[in-house]
């Protein structure tokens, strides 16, 4: 049953009370949104005031509220009464409690050079391994022989994407799968040719054989997301099906299971598919609304292929059912529309979240 919407009277001033909140607590956007349950763009939209609250969520942030000003306050009582204090903090996430202990802590704590050093460790590991994953891009490209634009044009982005990525830069998913795939046939063909190369020495010197790629590869941890096969053995699978709101606050393929409205049985052969029920004319005469996509995560959008792609929440976060293609030798990305209303829309793969080519799509004959 859908919860009742939250009235207008108590959403007077509520994006200020949603922003003074995070900067009370000293939280991020994605922690505030993770206590929440929602996306990081659902708490941007709330603290512009471009979108209401749903009941759930205006309740817990007003939980929040009244458990910080309760903490304040008894910072300043000489023997404060913390019973009330529990109550209010009782359901909340462990990280807002531990968020809320810290409140009392520049008063109790005074000296700020404690902090630093425990703050500091906590951004190293991510860092090392953005910094490894662009160690490997860079000597991917080395075993290669190529360019930054050759490789670029293999993976199917612009050459600024490939820079940004050995920068240190978060890649996309499927450009992940693909760079493995590349670093794997890499090293089989390396593996193929050693045998050889050791028999040769050996006949001349008893000498030591030549480094292989294996030690490159050592001294650089395997990426935190685990590798996926971009097609596997087709098999019937219960997929979950998204609406284009749901679609809009996904930020990765697996959390489709926990946000799907419904399911539906069908034979895919990409682990992460998921499904979405489409909406709109854009795509008419050949596309109808409420006709089911089927989407391969794992797979790269070629041109011609129908995608479904996601835009950057500057260009309003929309989600788009459209026909793909390159332009600028592959720098920019080309969405098209069969219904002649719909101009193409050119857009550079910095202003994409996700672009997932459609395998197939079902139609529901009978209502």
């Amino acid at each position: 049953m859908p919860h009742s919407p939250v009235s207008e009277e108590k959403l007077v001033g509520f994006p200020a009370r949603c922003l003074s909140l995070r900067q009370k607590l000293r939280v991020s956007k994605p922690e505030l949104a993770h206590w929440l349950g929602v996306g990081r763009s659902y708490v941007t939209v709330m603290e512009k005031g471009r979108q209401a609250p749903s009941r759930p969520v205006f309740q817990l942030i007003e939980k929040l509220e009244a458990a910080a000003n309760l903490k304040q306050l008894a910072m300043h009582m000489p023997q404060p009464d913390t019973s009330p204090l529990h109550t209010e903090m009782a359901g909340l996430p462990p990280a807002a409690i531990e968020a809320l202990d810290r409140l009392v802590q520049p008063e109790e704590k005074p000296a700020p050079a404690a902090a630093q050093p425990i703050a500091k460790p906590l951004q190293k590991p991510a860092l090392r391994e953005k910094n490894a994953f662009a160690l490997r891009v860079a000597a991917l490209r080395e075993k290669m022989g190529v360019s930054r634009p050759k490789l670029a044009q293999r993976l199917g982005v612009s050459r600024q994407y490939v820079t940004k990525i050995e920068n240190g830069a978060h890649a996309s998913l499927p450009v992940i799968k693909l760079i493995e795939k590349l670093e794997a046939e890499i090293n089989n063909a390396s593996a193929a040719t050693a045998p050889a190369t050791v028999h040769d020495t050996s006949r001349t010197a008893p000498t030591a054989p030549p480094p292989a790629p294996a030690p490159v590869a050592a001294d650089i941890p395997a990426f935190s997301i685990p590798a996926a096969p971009v097609h596997s053995t087709p098999r019937i699978t219960s997929l979950p099906v998204l609406t284009i709101p749901a679609a809009r606050e996904l930020t990765a393929p697996a959390q489709a299971a926990f946000t799907a409205a419904e399911h539906f049985a069908f034979s895919v052969s990409d682990p992460d598919a998921f499904a979405m029920r489409l909406a709109g004319d854009a795509m008419l005469p050949q596309h109808h609304d409420g006709e089911l996509a089927v989407l391969y995560p794992n797979c790269l959008p070629h041109t011609g292929n129908r995608v479904i792609a996601r835009l950057s929440d500057s260009l309003g976060g929309d989600v788009l059912f459209r026909i793909y293609s390159t332009a600028d030798h592959g720098h920019s990305i080309v969405l098209s529309s069969l219904n002649p209303l719909y101009p193409p829309i050119t857009l550079s793969p910095e202003e994409i979240v996700w672009i997932y080519p459609v395998a197939t799509t079902v139609r529901q004959m009978l209502l």
